[in-house]
């Protein structure tokens, strides 16, 4: 067959459960292959066919209905019917980020993720230099060039990447909970990841649409702007989302809205002012705020674990307690701490002591004591030294840079927030930062108290269940000698049985009714109230129990940071526009759609849907939509169709492979061919177009279709040739096309799915006549 070239294939997998058609999706930057079986499995699998990740959903719980790659292949997104939507990271397989489209959600129907350039570049030396190095701008003996750009010193500030001149925090233990994500160093890298400054010039756009009609958007990843109610309705019913299509040089996106009442199609322009009109701050401000929103889940997670190693530390020591002195209350003896100081000071023992030292607690029991003490007070150690300490200071890094963006951002500016309010959060964060420091300071005392008078006990242990009447031997003169008495008797007054941790961690402490949040409940600082309540505290003094407590302090911290976020979404949600609805025909309930936006010039671009017609299965459809944007506001210029159809087969699928070409999967006789279908008229190539477009009637109207008959189909569309396609016939396929940052190598695959969907392949688009660097194969 003459210009025709065979698909080179890569990969085949054999699946041990049938995939779902309308969930398989291959990775733009690395060869994955990410599908979910009819079992509720979802996967990711490398070329070689080795399993990269996997989960199973039980049977009952919400089901996925979307999966989407993340622009840059790092995340997986996985949408279920409940509206929850799970990231999974490429190479930690683990779920980063886990957020909510909203409630009462029946279903997710379309998820959608790209990328869009802001309207400034990422610093003011890389607009003009690559290096963007201070001395690329000097013209000679220190002096700056006229003829060069200078650079913006607070952009370029604001820039600097500080984040990664911070320790790295360190993971927590698996608490069996969503949070388990900290638990790794992969997942915990892929969360808190430094802010690139080459990522300041885009921005990441996630578009979820609901069975109810909503559409969600979120930005980097997981910070969440708000949802829409649909702009279509159709006898009072929302038409739903079911495509989504963007390019990354216009702010403008489409979507593909259907109506599950009658089958119609529209198409609906939406305008993202927010990144259009932005500043060169919002991907740092969005980044950065995504970043602080995991912070504080992290905090959060260290905040119960520290109050888990607590109660760990009191539970088995106050049983001991509990018991000895019930015994020495019924004898008249006092209470255990009298008994030991007793001991301690005069050597004499009383006999309720000695039985309950030597019989009920006995080495084994010390040993427990000792462990359960030791341990959980090291574990506070590190959480307050390693874990929270560098949560704080990074939190406190980032409020930096929003205080810096909302003194140098010019007043025409929309951010949604103050100075003052990210002075207030930096104070509460300062509060956790003392809090904190004191924490680590007494478990340090508190470590080296009981270490001492842990020592004591198993001293006085083995010395009282030895024979009395012997002689103490050396070894035992030697361990008296090591013990530190002085220690001993300062943990019996002060840690023995009152721990200075309560006031920090005990959360069965009740809050206090005298106002001790009263200046937090106004918007004023707190720091200096709480510092002054610590020296009360130290000195004996009564003081406002509830305020050093690190979980009311976090839950501060958490409506302070809710109110800012919330803020700034309202005021990117407020630059979402809507443009005018487009009726554009009538689909198969289940036919495939593809949709697909492509650049023109720097105002004008063009949006593409290709569907399979109502009760036309052998007939593809085309929509164009022209639309001119101008300050980031999109208007459609014109709607014009085109029909094309194929013989007398069935269509079983359509993908957009780039602007130019439209793939269709064909079936004829039991046979699926794969058709290349020129459908851009406007390509250097006119001759080459095989279809002409007409004005679209919104009313309806008669069309002329191009028709092509099955010896047309193979002459002129059958450009790609599936091998061996009798014993493998294709069902569905998903097309991954060159990317932006490998245009000299061919990137571009196909994967296609067995008919009986338990088997894909994976080929390479080898072209013919050796285009684009290909290798024809023959």
């Amino acid at each position: 067959m003459e210009g025709s070239s065979v698909l080179q294939i890569l990969s085949e997998k054999a699946l041990h459960q049938p995939a779902d058609p309308d969930l398989i999706t291959y990775c733009p930057s690395m060869d994955l292959v990410a599908l979910v079986t009819q079992d509720q499995h979802v996967f990711i699998y490398r070329l070689n066919g080795q399993r990269v990740y996997g989960a199973t959903q039980k049977a009952g719980k919400p089901r996925v209905e979307s999966i989407r790659w993340k622009p840059n292949g790092q995340l997986l997104a996985i949408a279920w019917t409940d509206g929850s939507v799970r990231l999974v990271g490429a190479e930690s397989s683990k779920v980063v980020h886990q957020f909510t489209v909203g409630d009462n959600v029946s279903g997710v129907t379309c998820l959608g993720w790209a990328t869009n350039f802001t309207r400034k570049s990422a610093s003011s030396a890389s607009a003009n230099q690559e290096s963007g190095s201070w001395g690329t701008f000097l013209a000679g003996d220190g002096i700056f060039s006229a003829e060069k750009t200078p650079l913006d010193l607070p952009r370029d500030l604001s820039l600097i990447d500080i984040e990664t001149s911070l320790p790295k925090l360190s993971v927590l233990a698996a608490a069996g909970s969503s949070d388990d994500v900290f638990s790794s160093r992969p997942s915990l890298d892929a969360i808190f990841r430094p802010f690139d400054p080459k990522d300041n010039k885009a921005v990441d756009v996630m578009v979820v649409g609901t069975r109810e009609g909503t559409i969600h958007l979120s930005i980097y990843d997981s910070f969440v702007i708000g949802s829409f109610i649909s702009p279509v309705v159709v006898d009072h019913i929302p038409a739903h989302l079911i495509r989504h299509a963007s390019h990354p040089n216009y702010s403008t996106h489409s979507l593909l809205m259907k109506s599950s009442a009658s089958d119609h199609l529209f198409i609906v322009p939406m305008d993202l002012r927010f990144v259009s009109a932005s500043s060169e701050y919002l991907s740092l401000l969005a980044s950065r705020s995504t970043a602080f929103q995991n912070l504080l889940r992290y905090i959060h997670q260290v905040q119960l674990s520290l109050v888990s190693e607590y109660k760990a530390t009191q539970e088995l020591p106050s049983r001991f307690l509990r018991n000895i002195n019930e015994t020495l209350g019924e004898k008249g003896n006092g209470d255990i701490v009298q008994a030991l100081y007793h001991s301690v000071a005069t050597g004499h023992t009383f006999p309720a002591v000695r039985e309950w030292l030597v019989d009920e607690l006995s080495e084994r029991g010390h040993k427990r004591w000792d462990k359960a003490v030791t341990t959980g007070l090291e574990n506070l150690r590190r959480l307050a030294h390693e874990n929270l300490l560098p949560a704080l200071d990074r939190c406190s890094v980032i409020l930096s840079r929003f205080a810096g963006i909302a003194k140098f951002q010019g007043t025409n500016e929309t951010r949604g927030f103050t100075i003052s309010q990210i002075n207030l959060i930096m104070d509460t964060i300062a509060c956790l930062h003392l809090v904190s420091s004191k924490i680590l300071i007494q478990v340090i005392d508190e470590l080296d108290l009981f270490t001492a008078f842990s020592n004591w006990v198993r001293y006085e242990i083995d010395r009282l269940a030895s024979d009395s009447a012997a002689s103490p031997d050396d070894d035992k003169i030697e361990k008296e000698a090591s013990i530190d008495h002085s220690k001993v008797l300062q943990y019996l007054q002060t840690a023995m049985t009152t721990n200075s941790l309560a006031m920090y961690l005990d959360d069965s402490v009740t809050e206090d009714n005298d106002n001790s949040w009263k200046n937090a409940e106004q918007g004023l600082p707190i720091y200096d109230l709480l510092d002054k309540q610590l020296q009360k505290q130290e000195r004996g003094a009564p003081y406002l129990k509830a305020l050093p407590r690190v979980d009311l302090l976090c839950k501060l911290l958490a409506a302070q940071a809710s109110t800012i976020f919330s803020q700034i979404a309202e005021a990117e949600k407020r630059n979402v526009l809507f443009g005018k609805v487009h009726e554009i025909g009538v689909t198969e309930t289940t036919g495939p759609v593809a949709m697909r936006m492509s650049a023109v010039d720097t105002s004008w671009c063009r949006t593409h849907a290709a569907f399979v017609p109502k009760d036309f299965p052998n007939t593809v459809q085309i929509i164009r939509l022209r639309l001119f944007i101008e300050n980031g506001i999109s208007q459609v210029q014109s709607v014009d169709t085109a029909l094309v159809q194929l013989g007398d087969g069935r269509i079983k699928d359509v993908k957009f492979m780039d602007d130019k070409v439209l793939l269709v999967l064909w079936e004829s006789s039991g046979t699926r061919s794969l058709l290349s279908l020129i459908y851009d008229t406007n390509a250097s190539d006119l001759s080459s177009a095989h279809l002409t477009y007409s004005v679209y009637k919104q009313n309806g109207g008669l069309y002329s279709p191009t028709i092509f008959s099955n010896e047309e189909i193979k002459s002129r569309l059958s450009k790609y040739q599936i091998p061996n396609s009798g014993s493998f016939g294709p069902e569905r396929m998903e097309v991954r096309e060159r990317t932006q940052r490998q245009e000299k190598d061919d990137t571009r695959r196909i994967v296609l799915l067995r008919d009986d969907k338990t088997q894909y392949k994976v080929f390479k688009f080898a072209e013919a006549n050796g285009i684009d660097g290909d290798v024809l194969m023959s």
